[in-house]
């Protein structure tokens, strides 16, 4: 038998993991619900049409961004606990199913459910404002380019959180948040000084901004798109690399 991977195995865990949030995120779904169709009531206008991200996208977005990060924060919790980590190392599965079935849960899976779950409430919430108000809003496109950068901007950011989840012990969700705002700032901090220092003579002593056009030659490819998606794949890789040796070597020193 493959100690390392087994689907029956993943099917399993996946199936206790999912069983473990189901009556969560059924609430969290009614909620949701239920203040997509307020919003609707209350937006009585329209007019949101002709804008670049219509309303139903910007609902999305935040929920998506809420309720997955806020889960991908919870899905080690049971590791990290005093009384529920033996059970969780006790558990007859590989290192590799476990992470994998956790990841696909809050990642890909998790998109799925949410487009699932919030078409059904933008039509719910449509449905409420005709018939009180006589109020149609755009509905919600699943297939749409912003939907599409809504979901890879997730994958991204759910990838941080989920090594996050996996490293902080307690209050992932905020310390995954520091630390990636510390980061962040700090190599906005270093392309600033490297800018002062290779172009020395486009900078004044007395101002943040430069004085005098910065011109960065650089090769067609680097500014290509396809170049572009290529360095962020595989930063998130790397990432999600990073957080199985972390979930590994955390199961060694317990």
């Amino acid at each position: 038998m493959n100690q390392f991977y087994s689907f029956p195995r993943l099917q399993r865990a996946m199936l206790n993991d999912a069983l473990r949030v189901a009556w969560p995120a059924l609430f969290a779904s009614l909620a949701l619900l239920g203040i997509t169709v307020l919003v609707c009531l209350n937006k009585g206008d329209p007019g949101d049409a002709n804008t670049d991200v219509p309303m139903s996208q910007r609902l999305f977005a935040i929920y998506l961004g809420i309720a997955g990060l806020g889960l991908t924060s919870q899905s080690f919790q049971d590791m990290h606990h005093p009384l529920e980590r033996y059970r969780y190392l006790l558990l007859p599965i590989s290192n590799f199913e476990r992470y994998l079935g956790r990841y696909l849960l809050t990642g890909p899976l998790f998109v799925l459910y949410v487009l699932v779950a919030f078409t059904i409430a933008d039509w719910a919430g449509n449905f409420v404002s005709d018939l009180l108000l006589n109020v149609r809003h755009p509905r919600f496109d699943q297939f749409s380019e912003n939907t599409g950068r809504i979901i890879c901007v997730y994958l991204c950011v759910h990838a941080l959180m989920f090594t996050g989840a996996i490293c902080f012990r307690s209050h992932a969700l905020i310390k995954t948040a520091l630390t990636g705002l510390v980061v962040g700032l700090g190599s906005a901090a270093v392309v600033y000084v490297s800018m002062r220092i290779f172009y020395f003579d486009a900078f004044s002593w007395t101002r943040f901004e430069a004085v005098k056009n910065v011109s960065i030659m650089l090769q067609p490819m680097f500014t290509a798109r396809w170049m572009n998606t290529s360095v962020i794949v595989a930063f998130v890789l790397w990432v999600l690399y990073v957080a199985y040796r972390c979930l590994k070597g955390h199961e060694v020193q317990e």
